[in-house]
């Protein structure tokens, strides 16, 4: 942290012998990297959408804020002193001069266990599937099938003037599946249908299907007393498919069919979290069927998972 505050003291200081003023502002492609603002004691140094404010205190200390939490160098007879501190509302307005806004969960990374609900075979009768009704083709690994997400942008939008821990939630994500096959079988798309292939190989190692999918939420989001570090979350999630292919792995040998496989192109479901800090467990279910148009048999998604790195 030392080595953080050095740096910015030396933009700081470059800055002013190059430009004299009391704000120095980096830029990087024509905007604004990094702005430096010093006032007095005080240097507000806001990087993107980030602030931290650097004070001096007494006995030769330097007071750092991010975000809600504080740290406090002070430096004595036997070496540098740091204390970490968490600040409430009221700390938080004599530090910036306003009340703290809400901001709510939206985890940088979730990973969760996929799993099909509802699975029906008996209504996709057609044909080409007399070979293979009761065989359950689609069973899949619960171990190996899993949800990684990559939430990358989140905005907070509070519900009250006073207090500031209940709100709405929204943003946009990335939501990768994988579903491991139990059995050995792998599917394509034949004349529009879903078709099993079964794979008879003794040397068969890793039979899956795989999507991706554009995320956005809509959370309304409850957060306890500060002092708790509780929240909890609830709402509606929807999904855009980006892609999705099948992969089949023979001994050293893997290949790959890229196809829509007649999955729903868009999905909607409920979605609800509960976290304690900066981690929580999340569970997902979507409505929408996860093949259209019973062009493969009936059966809807959902996930149990695990969050953590929230921003």
């Amino acid at each position: 942290m030392r080595t953080i505050y050095l740096f910015i003291c030396f933009l700081v200081a470059f800055g002013l012998t190059s430009r004299a003023q009391d704000t120095v502002r980096v830029k990087v492609l024509g905007k604004n990297l990094v702005t430096i603002v010093e006032d007095g004691a005080k240097t507000d140094v806001k990087i993107g959408d980030s602030t931290i404010d650097i004070r001096e205190g007494r006995n030769d200390s330097v007071k750092i804020r991010v975000g809600r939490k504080t740290m406090v160098v002070a430096e004595g007879k036997h070496g540098s002193k740091v204390d970490f501190d968490q600040l409430d509302d009221q700390g938080y307005k004599k530090w910036t001069g306003h009340s703290p806004k809400f901001k709510g969960h939206w985890a940088f990374f979730e990973m969760g266990v996929n799993s099909f609900a509802n699975v029906d075979y008996a209504g996709y009768d057609i044909p080409a599937f007399s070979d293979y009704h009761g065989s359950n083709y689609l069973d899949i690994n619960h171990n190996k099938s899993l949800e990684v997400n990559i939430n990358l942008f989140k905005l907070s939008i509070g519900l009250q003037e006073r207090k500031h821990n209940f709100g709405l939630v929204t943003g946009l994500g990335l939501n990768f599946n994988d579903y491991r096959f139990s059995n050995g079988f792998t599917i394509r798309n034949a004349d529009g249908y879903i078709l099993p292939i079964p794979i008879g190989d003794p040397k068969l190692q890793k039979t899956k299907l795989s999507t991706g999918y554009l995320t956005v939420p809509l959370l309304l989001e409850f957060q306890f007393p500060k002092e708790t570090g509780l929240w909890m979350s609830m709402g509606v999630i929807g999904g855009m498919k980006m892609g999705s292919h099948t992969k089949v792995k023979i001994g050293g040998t893997k290949s790959k069919d890229r196809n829509d496989f007649n999955i729903s192109p868009f999905r909607g479901g409920a979605t609800a979290r509960l976290g304690y800090r900066g981690f929580n467990i999340y569970g997902t279910y979507y409505f929408t069927p996860f093949f259209r148009d019973n062009r493969g048999p009936a059966m809807e998604p959902f996930t149990i998972g695990l969050g953590l790195l929230h921003w």
